[in-house]
């Protein structure tokens, strides 16, 4: 069992201003839209199309950094540079395949800490 939380919700704290529900709606919307980026990644490397991987890192980039995920963040991002400024694919399976498990372990943890805390 992890010790250590693998996101922050500092950052959607500070937006939310207190406002609990907003900050429920933000997190359902993170696990739905990442879920399916991540798919989409998967999807994407079995067919070797590196420019979708890279748009579908963009949008991850964003939504891990909402959620204080910084090594994903940083990770999403290397992706989209490595393919689209650098057209460099030196390792970009590994990485997809980090951040992909590295994502579901994340979401998991999110999933089962915060509809745990909001069951009532």
């Amino acid at each position: 069992m992890m010790s250590h939380k693998l996101y922050n919700l500092k950052k959607l704290e500070e937006i939310a201003r207190g406002d609990q529900e907003f900050i429920r709606d933000m997190v359902f919307t993170f696990v739905e839209n990442v879920s399916s980026d991540l798919n989409k990644i998967l999807s994407f490397k079995s067919v070797n199309n590196w420019k979708s991987i890279a748009e579908t890192a963009h949008k991850l980039a964003s939504n891990f950094a909402y959620l204080g995920v910084d090594a994903l963040h940083s990770l999403a991002a290397n992706i989209e540079k490595s393919v689209l400024n650098d057209n460099d694919l030196t390792g970009i399976v590994e990485k997809t395949d980090r951040l992909y498990q590295e994502g579901i372990l994340m979401l998991d943890q999110v999933k089962k800490d915060f509809y745990m805390t909001n069951a009532n």
